[in-house]
């Protein structure tokens, strides 16, 4: 088995004549934490859809652990997701569902072998570790954002996957909440081992997270390295991206 969590080789996406992604490739390391960056329209979200098998490349390949999920059918796919998280940029959270229910939903689909008592306890154990164990019997409408995108990530680590695919994670949220967010995404790899692909825009959210980070442009990565590498970058555009403030 190879190191990496994830693996792009030579992958290229086109929506019509518009080219999202152009031969772009790289790798992640397990337990690592990877944020992709780039401007709104760059591709970032298409290439986490990549990875999770939503898209499939015109011409390349896309692995997950040596499984090459490009190329899988619809069970293989389901077979892998069941090692992979997602969290959504608006948590997605059931609406005629509680809060604790949506967080047991994967569980009950995937784990049918567990009791209801077993999987509200796991359930229950997961709202605990993002703030929200009194949380269980709320609905979503009556979560802040920042309690929503909480619920939306003890959701997608509920089956504990080894990889978790995040998009924007700050995104509507005030700068206290979202470091917060950003705090426990770093507690999660630290903690479990967790694999984190991060997309953002948020330059200071990037910098708490990544232990790498990779700027999209033009369908390519125009950089890649530490946030002290691409500050010091030579590319004037790339340093100028890293001064940003970013947004949510």
């Amino acid at each position: 088995m190879s190191d990496a969590a994830i693996r792009f080789e030579s992958v290229t996406k086109s929506f019509g004549a518009r080219r999202v992604l152009d031969d772009v490739s790289f790798e992640i390391p397990r337990a690592t934490a990877f944020c992709l960056l780039g401007r709104s329209g760059t591709g970032k979200s298409v290439t986490l859809r990549h990875a999770i098998g939503l898209m499939r490349p015109d011409s390349g390949r896309v692995f997950v652990n040596d499984d090459e999920v490009s190329a899988l059918d619809s069970r293989g796919l389901s077979r892998v997701r069941q090692g992979m998280g997602f969290l959504f940029q608006n948590a997605a959270l059931f609406d005629s569902l509680t809060v604790g229910e949506n967080v047991a939903f994967p569980l009950r689909r995937h784990q049918r072998h567990l009791s209801d008592v077993a999987i509200r306890q796991a359930a229950r154990e997961k709202l605990a570790q993002v703030g929200l164990e009194a949380d269980y019997d709320k609905m979503p409408a009556d979560l802040s954002g920042g309690m929503r995108k909480r619920a939306g990530l003890a959701r997608a680590m509920a089956l504990s996957p080894a990889v978790l695919l995040v998009d924007e994670p700050s995104a509507g949220l005030d700068p206290i909440t979202a470091g917060e967010i950003d705090q426990l995404l770093v507690e999660l790899k630290r903690q479990q081992g967790t694999t984190l692909v991060v997309v953002t825009h948020n330059i200071p959210s990037a910098r708490a997270i990544g232990d790498e980070l990779a700027l999209l442009g033009d369908g390519r990565i125009v950089a890649r390295g530490t946030a002290a590498m691409l500050d010091q970058s030579p590319d004037p555009l790339v340093r100028a991206f890293m001064r940003s403030e970013g947004s949510g």
